[in-house]
């Protein structure tokens, strides 16, 4: 992703020409909340990026962050929906897919 989640949300609800507290009704958080998530000090769960996402009717996929950060309360959700082992297991394959990708890409400029 190349923008983070904060700073996309913010393009979209100036796109749609918004207040924070206008959105922040919308998603049913406060306007501090989300002033926290747009400039990048709150990093929002699954239940927000999906309300997010419906509201501006787009896939909740571009709004999580591809960081990985094992500490964001997405990941957090995703340990205990998914399990720790199974969590563990995809982000080592995500690893394994990013080598091999860097390995073909060496491979094609040699």
């Amino acid at each position: 992703m190349l923008m983070n989640t904060g700073r996309l949300i913010r393009l979209l609800r100036t796109a749609e020409g918004l207040s924070q507290t206008r959105l922040a009704s919308e998603l049913a958080v406060s306007r501090a909340y989300l002033s926290q998530v747009e400039n990048g000090h709150k990093q929002p769960g699954l239940p927000f990026l999906r309300r997010a996402a419906a509201f501006f009717k787009i896939p909740t996929a571009l709004l999580v962050p591809d960081d990985n950060d094992p500490d964001s309360e997405i990941m957090v959700e995703l340990r205990k929906m998914l399990g720790e082992a199974l969590v563990a297991k995809m982000a080592i394959s995500g690893k394994r897919v990013e080598a091999h990708e860097s390995e073909e890409l060496e491979k094609s400029k040699a």
